[in-house]
C-alpha cells in the first residue's frame, strides 16, 4: 500500500507543494475534495460529520424525517427510539469509514494524500510516508499573505479557524492529537525551506522507504 500523507497547516503551502509530491512522484494526488463528495453522499456537511457536539445517525435522521408522515404506522412514539437506532453508527464513524474507503482504494496503486487525517488513518500502514508541514504561527501567517494576497488581519483569523478546524477533524474522527510527533515520518517547516525543496525531501524520503 504505497504512498505519502501531507498533514500541512494554515500558510505551509501544502496544496502546492503536494502537487510538487505528486508530480516527482508520477502519483495521483487526492486533496481535500474528497471529504466533500463524501459529505455529500451521506447528505450531511463535512462540519457535522467532524462535529463532536453532532451524534445522531443516520438511522435516527431517517426516522426523524419519516416520524410526521407515519401517523403511526411505524408505531414510533416520542417516548423511545427503536434499538436498532440507538446502536447505528454515527455520521462521524459512516464518514470516516467512507473517506478510508476511498483512500485504500487510491493507496492500492499509490497515491498524495493532502490532509484528510491520512496520517492518522494509516498511522499503523508501514509503506505509507507519514509528513506534517509547519511552521511558527507569524510566518505562516506572512506565508499566507504572499501567496493568498489577504491582509494579515485577515490570515491571522484564516489560520486561527483553519488550524482548529484540521484538529477537530483528527480528534473527533480518530480521538488523536494531530501535533503527536509519532504521526509523522518526516516533519518540515517550510515557512523557512522552499516549496521545491521541501517536495524533493519529501520524495526522496518516500523513495527510501520504497528502493527500487
Amino acid at each position: 500500500m504505497p504512498g505519502v500523507t501531507i498533514s500541512a497547516g494554515y500558510g505551509t503551502g501544502g496544496s502546492r507543494i503536494a502537487q510538487l509530491v505528486a508530480d516527482e512522484l508520477f502519483l495521483p494526488l487526492i486533496d481535500r475534495a474528497i471529504s466533500a463528495e463524501v459529505a455529500a453522499e451521506l447528505h450531511i456537511t463535512v462540519e457535522e460529520a467532524q462535529d463532536a457536539s453532532f451524534s445522531r445517525s443516520l438511522t435516527d435522521r431517517i426516522l426523524g424525517m419519516l416520524a410526521p408522515l407515519a401517523s403511526g404506522v411505524l408505531g414510533a412514539g416520542t417516548d423511545a427510539a427503536p434499538a436498532e437506532a440507538a446502536a447505528a453508527p454515527t455520521d462521524a464513524d459512516l464518514f470516516r469509514e467512507r473517506v478510508e474507503q476511498r483512500l485504500r482504494g487510491a493507496l492500492s496503486a499509490g497515491v498524495v494524500i493532502l490532509g484528510r487525517a491520512g496520517s492518522a488513518a494509516f498511522r499503523d500502514e508501514p509503506d505509507v510516508l507519514r509528513v506534517r508541514l509547519f511552521g511558527p504561527k507569524p510566518r505562516r501567517i506572512a506565508h499566507a499573505v504572499r501567496a493568498q494576497g489577504v491582509d494579515e488581519a485577515t490570515a491571522q483569523k484564516r489560520l486561527a479557524q483553519v488550524d482548529a478546524a484540521r484538529a477537530q477533524y483528527v480528534r473527533r474522527l480518530y480521538g488523536l492529537d494531530i501535533d503527536d510527533p509519532s504521526l509523522y515520518h518526516l516533519q518540515l517547516d517550510s515557512t523557512v525551506l522552499p516549496e521545491p525543496e521541501c517536495a524533493q525531501l519529501i520524495a526522496s524520503a518516500y523513495r527510501a522507504l520504497h528502493p527500487s
